[in-house]
């Protein structure tokens, strides 16, 4: 007979966390206002930060470079010359004016005017393995892709466009679906000489612990690689939080889980609570859970296949409002998902032994036919979709009207592309 998980909050512990999650983020909060102000110390300071984007704009007949920046964990932009080289991956020391910053400003990232005066020689550690999948690929827009796809490189408004379009967009921003892949690969990779070494040397030690641990430990190394990204920062919190509960048969797949991990995320980087990527993944993260808690009865096969379904139409009313974009290529999302898996795991081995082009006849044919048109939604649309939804956890009926809505939403959109 197996023991059933319980919840994991009676009211009095619940109480307690959220006691110590405000005191986390009053002190989180301090400290962010503590750097903000030595930032102001002077009407005119000397940063360094490291860009991560760099690319050229014409507005007003105008014609400049734009730089995306980050500097303590938050994103700014600044401008220069147009016939500034390539920038990205490079740390720069520049002089900003500090006056008119406020310490709103400060946590949603900023535009400020800078002087650059020094440009260090070396690329950041991601940027060169960026460089070396482009090496791979003759087409710039694959060469972004690829890079976007492994060292969340930033892509130009081109490939944006057309991913949005064909509802792809979520597979190449690295987030939990591919830390799940990534968990998988790493647990099969290692399970076999963990087993190994265990029965001669250790049979003492708790096998699943140890490879969680060690699987976690190469996670967190490549978060830390990729920069600490919103989405990928809540997919690994998400992770750690599912794994202690899961060790003290606590039950995972649960709402609790979700509000855990976001509550202690913002209470560590308030900053997150302006990141429209890390509330989009948020939002997956939180359909999944409601298809779950409903349809968890399902056999793998169809839940697989059922929950590329069910995220999508329910993330198509938050995708319209936001993106405007739609084709009769954006249901094939749905698709998307399910091949995504074993075509990430084939393309990232074939980009480690240096053959990352090998589907690049397939892929480029793809993108020239993908056109869209503009589709979007209300406000009020979307706003009564989130609330039906977030009600759906609750109420059977609310979920009922959450999935009419969804549908609703998905044949206005085919008929003004149709």
């Amino acid at each position: 007979m197996s023991l059933e998980r319980v919840g994991l909050f009676d009211t009095r512990s619940f109480i307690i966390f959220l006691l110590a999650v405000s005191a986390l983020a009053l002190v989180s909060l301090s400290f962010e206002y503590y750097q903000y102000r030595t930032l102001k110390t002077f009407d005119d300071a000397q940063i360094e930060v490291r860009v991560l984007n760099h690319y050229v704009k014409t507005k007003n007949k105008k014609t400049y470079s734009v730089l995306k920046l980050y500097f303590q964990g938050k994103t700014l932009y600044t401008t220069g010359s147009k016939d500034l080289k390539n920038l990205r991956g490079r740390t720069l020391l520049i002089r900003i004016w500090t006056k008119k910053i406020s310490f709103l400003d400060y946590l949603k990232g900023f535009y400020i005017h800078s002087v650059l005066l020094h440009v260090k020689p070396q690329l950041a550690n991601n940027e060169k393995v960026s460089r070396f999948i482009a090496s791979q690929h003759k087409d710039i827009l694959l060469q972004e892709l690829f890079g976007a796809l492994f060292t969340a490189s930033p892509i130009s408004p081109q490939l944006r466009e057309k991913l949005s379009v064909s509802g792809a967009s979520h597979l190449l921003a690295i987030s939990g679906f591919h830390l799940g892949i990534l968990s998988l690969l790493l647990l099969g990779v290692l399970s076999f000489p963990y087993r190994f070494l265990q029965e001669r040397y250790f049979p003492y030690r708790h096998r699943h612990r140890d490879l969680f641990l060690i699987t976690a430990s190469l996670l967190f190394l490549y978060l830390l690689f990729l920069g600490s990204i919103p989405s990928l920062l809540r997919a690994f919190m998400m992770m750690l939080v599912g794994y202690v509960l899961y060790d003290r048969h606590i039950e995972v797949i649960s709402m609790q889980n979700l509000g855990v991990s976001v509550l202690l995320l913002l209470a560590l980087w308030p900053a997150l609570l302006f990141s429209f990527a890390f509330w989009l993944s948020v939002s997956g993260v939180f359909y999944i859970f409601v298809f779950l808690q409903y349809f968890d009865m399902l056999k793998k096969y169809q839940l697989l296949f059922l929950i590329a379904i069910w995220v999508y139409m329910m993330m198509l009313p938050i995708s319209l409002y936001f993106f405007q974009v739609f084709s009769l290529w954006h249901p094939l999302s749905i698709v998307w998902s399910i091949l995504f898996m074993p075509f990430y795991v084939i393309s990232l081995g074939l980009h480690v032994i240096g053959f990352g082009g090998l589907f690049d006849g397939l892929l480029l044919s793809t993108l020239e036919d993908i056109q869209g048109k503009t589709v979007s939604i209300s406000l009020s649309v979307l706003a009564l979709h989130v609330s039906l939804s977030l009600l759906a956890v609750f109420s059977k009926r609310a979920l009922l009207l959450s999935i009419i809505s969804a549908i609703s939403i998905a044949i206005f959109a085919i008929n003004k592309v149709a």
